[in-house]
Protein backbone atom coordinates (compact mmCIF):
# COMPACT_ATOMS: atom_id res chain seq x y z
CA UNK A 1 0.00 0.00 0.00
CA UNK A 2 1.72 3.43 -0.83
CA UNK A 3 1.02 6.08 1.23
CA UNK A 4 0.87 9.57 0.27
CA UNK A 5 2.75 12.51 2.98
CA UNK A 6 -0.11 15.36 3.31
CA UNK A 7 0.00 18.83 5.36
CA UNK A 8 -3.62 19.42 7.85
CA UNK A 9 -3.83 22.95 8.65
CA UNK A 10 -5.42 22.95 12.27
CA UNK A 11 -6.85 25.91 14.07
CA UNK A 12 -4.97 26.69 17.83
CA UNK A 13 -6.92 27.45 21.35
CA UNK A 14 -5.60 30.00 22.88
CA UNK A 15 -1.90 30.29 21.34
CA UNK A 16 0.61 30.96 23.26
CA UNK A 17 2.31 35.05 22.67
CA UNK A 18 5.32 33.22 21.53
CA UNK A 19 3.34 31.69 19.16
CA UNK A 20 2.17 35.20 17.17
CA UNK A 21 5.70 36.50 17.62
CA UNK A 22 7.16 33.50 15.57
CA UNK A 23 4.75 34.74 12.61
CA UNK A 24 6.33 38.10 11.31
CA UNK A 25 9.82 36.90 11.20
CA UNK A 26 8.78 33.60 9.67
CA UNK A 27 6.89 35.66 6.77
CA UNK A 28 9.80 38.14 6.40
CA UNK A 29 11.64 35.12 5.96
CA UNK A 30 9.69 33.31 3.34
CA UNK A 31 8.85 36.60 1.28
CA UNK A 32 13.00 37.27 0.82
CA UNK A 33 13.35 33.98 -0.41
CA UNK A 34 10.49 33.87 -2.56
CA UNK A 35 11.79 37.56 -4.14
CA UNK A 36 15.23 35.70 -4.43
CA UNK A 37 13.71 32.93 -5.80
CA UNK A 38 11.69 34.73 -8.26
CA UNK A 39 14.58 37.07 -9.78
CA UNK A 40 17.00 34.12 -10.36
CA UNK A 41 14.61 31.10 -10.79
CA UNK A 42 16.09 28.51 -8.24
CA UNK A 43 18.09 29.08 -4.82
CA UNK A 44 21.74 27.20 -4.99
CA UNK A 45 23.18 24.84 -1.94
CA UNK A 46 25.22 27.50 -1.14
CA UNK A 47 22.98 30.36 -1.07
CA UNK A 48 20.38 28.40 1.34
CA UNK A 49 23.38 27.53 3.90
CA UNK A 50 23.80 31.39 3.49
CA UNK A 51 20.44 32.70 3.89
CA UNK A 52 19.88 30.12 6.62
CA UNK A 53 23.28 31.39 9.01
CA UNK A 54 21.91 34.77 8.00
CA UNK A 55 18.11 34.31 9.31
CA UNK A 56 19.66 32.51 12.38
CA UNK A 57 21.85 35.43 13.21
CA UNK A 58 18.71 37.57 12.29
CA UNK A 59 15.56 36.16 14.01
CA UNK A 60 15.35 34.18 17.24
CA UNK A 61 13.47 30.81 15.20
CA UNK A 62 14.80 27.31 15.84
CA UNK A 63 16.01 26.01 13.48
CA UNK A 64 13.30 23.97 12.07
CA UNK A 65 11.08 27.05 11.98
CA UNK A 66 13.79 28.75 9.79
CA UNK A 67 14.11 25.90 7.05
CA UNK A 68 10.59 25.22 6.73
CA UNK A 69 10.43 29.21 6.04
CA UNK A 70 13.15 29.42 3.64
CA UNK A 71 11.80 25.84 2.04
CA UNK A 72 8.67 27.54 1.88
CA UNK A 73 9.46 30.91 0.29
CA UNK A 74 10.99 28.67 -2.01
CA UNK A 75 8.02 27.18 -2.95
CA UNK A 76 6.10 30.51 -3.27
CA UNK A 77 9.18 31.89 -5.57
CA UNK A 78 8.63 28.79 -8.25
CA UNK A 79 4.68 29.18 -7.91
CA UNK A 80 5.50 33.10 -8.74
CA UNK A 81 7.15 32.52 -11.56
CA UNK A 82 5.09 30.01 -13.12
CA UNK A 83 2.09 31.81 -12.68
CA UNK A 84 4.16 34.62 -14.39
CA UNK A 85 5.01 32.70 -17.36
CA UNK A 86 1.45 31.42 -17.53
CA UNK A 87 0.19 35.40 -17.76
CA UNK A 88 -1.64 34.91 -14.26
CA UNK A 89 0.62 37.51 -12.42
CA UNK A 90 1.90 41.03 -13.38
CA UNK A 91 3.72 41.98 -10.37
CA UNK A 92 7.42 42.69 -10.48
CA UNK A 93 7.82 40.50 -7.80
CA UNK A 94 5.79 38.07 -5.32
CA UNK A 95 4.68 39.55 -2.09
CA UNK A 96 3.58 37.42 1.02
CA UNK A 97 0.67 38.85 2.83
CA UNK A 98 0.26 35.86 5.29
CA UNK A 99 1.83 32.50 5.70
CA UNK A 100 0.61 29.72 7.43
CA UNK A 101 3.31 28.44 10.03
CA UNK A 102 4.57 24.74 9.14
CA UNK A 103 5.88 22.98 11.68
CA UNK A 104 8.00 19.84 11.16
CA UNK A 105 7.60 16.72 12.78
CA UNK A 106 10.79 16.87 14.56
CA UNK A 107 8.85 20.02 16.33
CA UNK A 108 6.38 18.28 18.06
CA UNK A 109 5.82 15.52 20.18
CA UNK A 110 4.34 13.02 18.71
CA UNK A 111 4.43 10.49 21.27
CA UNK A 112 1.85 13.15 23.43
CA UNK A 113 0.01 13.80 20.17
CA UNK A 114 -1.26 10.28 19.73
CA UNK A 115 -1.46 9.50 23.86
CA UNK A 116 -4.32 12.13 24.15
CA UNK A 117 -7.48 12.23 23.35
CA UNK A 118 -9.32 14.73 21.36
CA UNK A 119 -8.90 17.78 21.41
CA UNK A 120 -5.11 17.31 20.77
CA UNK A 121 -2.02 18.62 22.77
CA UNK A 122 0.70 19.46 20.72
CA UNK A 123 4.35 20.59 22.30
CA UNK A 124 5.87 23.33 19.97
CA UNK A 125 9.78 24.19 19.54
CA UNK A 126 9.37 28.16 19.98
CA UNK A 127 12.26 30.67 20.47
CA UNK A 128 11.01 30.06 24.50
CA UNK A 129 11.41 26.23 24.41
CA UNK A 130 8.93 23.88 24.10
CA UNK A 131 4.95 24.98 24.35
CA UNK A 132 2.20 22.85 24.99
CA UNK A 133 -0.80 23.76 22.84
CA UNK A 134 -4.58 22.69 22.17
CA UNK A 135 -5.28 22.61 18.43
CA UNK A 136 -8.95 22.12 17.29
CA UNK A 137 -8.53 18.63 15.31
CA UNK A 138 -11.42 18.22 12.28
CA UNK A 139 -12.34 15.43 9.58
CA UNK A 140 -9.27 15.77 7.62
CA UNK A 141 -6.80 15.91 10.41
CA UNK A 142 -8.19 12.76 11.84
CA UNK A 143 -8.12 11.15 8.29
CA UNK A 144 -4.66 12.70 8.03
CA UNK A 145 -3.23 10.96 10.96
CA UNK A 146 -4.91 7.25 11.24
CA UNK A 147 -1.81 5.90 10.29
CA UNK A 148 1.21 8.30 12.32
CA UNK A 149 0.79 11.23 9.68
CA UNK A 150 0.24 9.24 6.21
CA UNK A 151 -2.61 9.87 4.40
CA UNK A 152 -5.42 6.78 4.07
CA UNK A 153 -8.28 6.46 2.52
CA UNK A 154 -10.55 4.70 4.76
CA UNK A 155 -12.01 6.44 7.98
CA UNK A 156 -10.40 5.86 11.26
CA UNK A 157 -12.51 4.66 14.08
CA UNK A 158 -12.43 7.61 16.82
CA UNK A 159 -13.98 5.07 19.38
CA UNK A 160 -12.00 3.41 22.10
CA UNK A 161 -11.41 -0.42 21.09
Amino acid sequence: MECVRRAVAVGVESPPPELSAVEEPYRRIVEEVAVYVAERGRLEKEKYNELYHRFRKQYPLPAQLTQQAINQGVETGKSFLEAKRDGRVRKPSPEVGRVSIRFAKDSWSYKKAISSVAPVQLALSLPSGRKEVWIKPHRRFWLYWCIGGKFCLKRPSLSPR
